[in-house]
């Protein structure tokens, strides 16, 4: 009775008639690997974030994780423009992945540099696709 209730329902497909929904707001980020450091408990950490908005980011680090909730007190990566220094919070811990992080304290020129950022996303897949 289980297998016919469970093929039935695969087969009919979800309830919303195929249309997905997604399951959050998507913000403006760059996925794209900078160099960074943090400190962490132990130290001063070398490693890389892959995604990054202005307000917050995802470090790749696979050996030392801080648990959800951490304050992270020096965050720097090494953009195109130069280094930013920002701190953050912990928002999701991955052991052996990374982890992710909102920005709390960040100046208003950091902020900036970070927009300008992700602005000029577009831009530049467009420049690479057309050359």
């Amino acid at each position: 009775m289980a297998k016919q209730w469970f093929t039935t329902l695969w087969k009919r497909g979800s309830s919303d008639g195929g249309r997905r929904r997604p399951l959050r707001p998507q913000r403006q980020r760059i996925e794209r690997y900078f160099e960074c450091n943090w400190l962490s408990d132990w130290g001063e950490e070398q490693t890389r974030v892959s995604s990054i908005s202005p307000t917050g980011c995802f470090v790749d680090s696979r050996f030392t994780v801080p648990p959800s909730g951490a304050h992270v007190q020096e965050l720097s990566v090494a953009l195109p423009s130069g280094c930013i220094t920002v701190e953050g919070t912990v928002l999701t811990a991955r052991p052996g992945i990374g982890f992710a992080v909102r920005f709390t304290e960040i100046d208003t020129a950091t902020r900036a540099r970070l927009i300008a950022l992700v602005a000029a996303r577009p831009q530049e897949r467009y420049r690479a696709s057309s050359a």
